[in-house]
């Protein structure tokens, strides 16, 4: 009797820390939601509000019912033997760690939040190979490293003193605890409680099912949604999806009925069969639709976004060397990049295969050129095919991949000899531009693919210094914009959007002058993560530009009525003004200057055509491109949803087993999307 007392005591001690535990998440959630309340949808009532509060305890209990595990087997102990002082310190120290590691993982994922717009997901770990040295220092000068620090300080100070007064004492008296623990029944029905709220704690549910993700998505809100999953399990959701990514089983991540062969067809509009995927990828060249360029710089920009160059945002004038550029070239309008990710981006440019986060990199298939590798397609042709980069060649190895997929020549930030006045990520791009200018001449074709660093936070080049008034961007925001909050940074980001573009340009204007038969093509890695808006559109969150410059090449070529176009098309265009006719190549991508049916683009949870765009990660979130006309049907949302799975599930296969379709998989998808309620006759 006297042992079930003390374990019984000790217990109410424990329910009483889950929950300060549950108290703790509540109190995130809230302060998260008060803090992006921008992003709550307009048609979102306190009820929805209070739904996802509620919904988000199911989650809480699985991380509290873990971290109480420990402190509930001294509980159990104590009732063997006297124990309690040492049960007590156990609980203490719990209580501890969890305050540490929560208010830890808490901040990151509010600053995670603030960069990429969701909770820890997939994209995560991407970073785990970004250059470690350049990640810290951005962490330490742009994410308030100090001010993170004296929070957690704060909260561990004050946390800790709560916790030891709520948890000091058992929930019932002295007295109460003897006459609950009199008889045999009603030891046996606590005993029964307390499994029972275990069991429940730890499966965040009393039915059959354990609480999942899809468990989250309780409101028509998608903000909403995403702060109803704590961090810790936000975090064990992106293993898990990584882990499926990466995995044997990958394939029906995007394909899930293992229809390889189909998905073929579908996604290439035919109705042959084949074992070797391939040959759905094998295309010929049209020919040049004018004078073929003997220079091709492809220029990838550092989150460079489309909006700075919107009429809307004209007052701003730093995007002007690209509006140029853009008028007096072919612009592609929309466009979305491959990825959200700088390397995964590159990688879909490098390889022409899309990487859904899969890391095409660091694949052993990798260290040998794909057949869609467009190094090796120029290098076919008679080009001298070269990379350059602003940062170290160190970085996700991106040296030695561009060697393995067959660029003739590869440099790097060390190679421009400038580090002193470069930043964390790379050298500035002037001095970027200067190092190819001297490197390419006339003397051979020569096909150039330069990454630039500078637009990259934590945003050091000295941007006053090159001509950039601050105070007139100040006076410009605050008609823009009435909250002042976080406008310094925000002004940091326009003017090294500014530098990035006046740097382009000049570069652009030289090459093309200077070198004979030049063609250059600019887009961006991916967007930027800085707006003038706090809450942006999708279109302002992902679109990107594409400008083909070039007055020799371009002449006389008029742009398709209707475009829409990502990453994967670009050396597809690239090629079809460059080769002979006849030519065989690889492609996933279209031709996007050629004759054809209205484009469909793809990129990583993204799918936009010339009238929409659809946002996969947003509850499959349609919107209306300028100049729609007619509002999307829902069958549309599913055709384009499903091109884009079968795209990256193409794609996924060709990285991680190669070009056999076993005979074993299903067969007979009809190849009938090139028709679907998107296109138009």
């Amino acid at each position: 009797m006297a042992g079930w007392v003390r374990f019984f005591r000790q217990w109410q001690k424990d329910l009483k820390l889950w929950l300060f535990f549950m108290s703790f998440f509540l109190v995130f959630r809230i302060i998260f939601i008060v803090v992006f309340r921008d992003q709550i949808h307009v048609q979102s009532t306190y009820t929805t509000i209070m739904a996802a509060l509620l919904n988000g305890l199911r989650y809480d209990s699985v991380i509290c019912t873990l971290f109480v595990i420990i402190p509930f087997c001294f509980s159990v102990a104590s009732g063997l033997k006297k124990l309690d002082s040492l049960a007590d310190t156990i609980r203490l120290i719990t209580g501890v760690v969890f305050l540490v590691l929560s208010s830890f993982i808490c901040i990151v994922t509010m600053e995670y939040f603030k960069e990429f717009g969701d909770q820890f997901n997939h994209f995560l770990f991407g970073l785990i190979y970004d250059d470690l040295r350049a990640t810290l220092w951005t962490i330490i000068k742009a994410y308030h490293v100090g001010r993170n620090a004296v929070i957690i300080i704060l909260i561990l100070i004050l946390g800790t003193s709560l916790m030891k007064m709520w948890i000091r004492h058992p929930v019932f008296s002295p007295a109460m605890n003897a006459r609950l623990s009199s008889s045999l029944p009603s030891r046996i029905g606590l005993t029964v409680l307390m499994l029972c709220l275990m069991v429940f704690g730890i499966r965040g549910s009393m039915s059959t099912v354990p609480v999942r993700e899809r468990h989250a998505a309780i409101t028509t809100d998608s903000f909403l949604n995403k702060t109803i999953i704590n961090p810790y399990m936000a975090l064990r959701y992106a293993v898990k999806q990584q882990v499926r990514l990466t995995g044997t089983e990958g394939f029906r991540e995007y394909v899930p009925d293992n229809n390889l062969a189909g998905s073929c067809q579908y996604a290439f509009a035919t109705d042959d069969k084949g074992t070797d995927l391939d040959r759905y990828m094998l295309r010929f060249a049209q020919g040049p639709k004018g004078i073929v360029p003997r220079h091709i710089f492809f220029i990838l920009a550092e989150s460079y976004s489309a909006w700075p160059m919107w009429d809307k945002y004209a007052r701003l004038q730093i995007a002007e060397g690209v509006k140029g550029l853009a008028r007096d070239g072919i612009s592609i309008v929309p466009f979305i990049a491959g990825h959200q990710g700088s390397m995964t981006s590159l990688s879909t440019i490098i390889t022409g295969l899309l990487d859904g986060d899969i890391k095409a990199n660091y694949r052993p298939r990798s260290q040998n050129p794909y057949p869609t590798s467009i190094a090796g397609i120029f290098k076919r042709m008679g080009y001298r095919v070269r990379f350059f980069y602003g940062g170290y060649l160190s970085w996700q190895r991106v040296g030695d991949f561009c060697m393995d997929q067959g660029f003739d020549e590869v440099y790097g930030g060390g190679h421009m000899g400038r580090w002193a006045s470069s930043n964390e990520w790379g050298v500035d791009d002037e001095h970027l531009f200067s190092f190819v200018i001297d490197k390419v001449k006339d003397d051979i074709p020569s096909f150039n693919l330069i990454f630039t660093t500078s637009n990259h936070s934590p945003y050091t080049v000295d941007i006053r210094s090159k001509g950039f008034s601050m105070e007139r961007i100040s006076e410009v925001l605050h008609d823009m914009r009435s909250d002042r909050a976080g406008e310094d940074e925000l002004i940091l980001f326009l003017g090294h959007f500014w530098y990035a573009d006046k740097q382009t340009e000049r570069f652009i204007r030289t090459i093309t002058t200077n070198l004979s038969r030049s063609l250059v093509v600019l887009t961006a890695d991916h967007p930027g993560r800085v707006w003038i808006k706090k809450n942006p559109g999708p279109l302002e969150r992902f679109l990107v530009p594409c400008v083909f410059y070039g007055p020799e090449v371009l002449r006389g070529i008029e742009p398709r009525h209707e475009m829409a176009g990502s990453h994967l098309d670009i050396s597809q265009t690239l090629i079809e003004l460059s080769a002979p006719r006849g030519f065989p190549y690889h492609s996933m991508g279209k031709d996007l200057l050629g004759n054809g049916v209205m484009s469909v683009a793809v990129g990583r949870n993204l799918v936009t055509t010339p009238y929409c765009l659809l946002d996969i990660n947003q509850d499959e979130r349609i919107v209306p491109l300028s100049g729609a006309v007619q509002p999307v049907q829902a069958e549309t949302i599913i055709d384009l949803k499903r091109y884009h799975d079968i795209l990256h599930g193409i794609a996924w296969w060709r990285i991680m087993k190669g070009p056999n379709i076993p005979d074993m998989m299903p067969d007979g998808v009809p190849a009938t999307f090139i028709r679907g309620s998107w296109s138009k006759e």
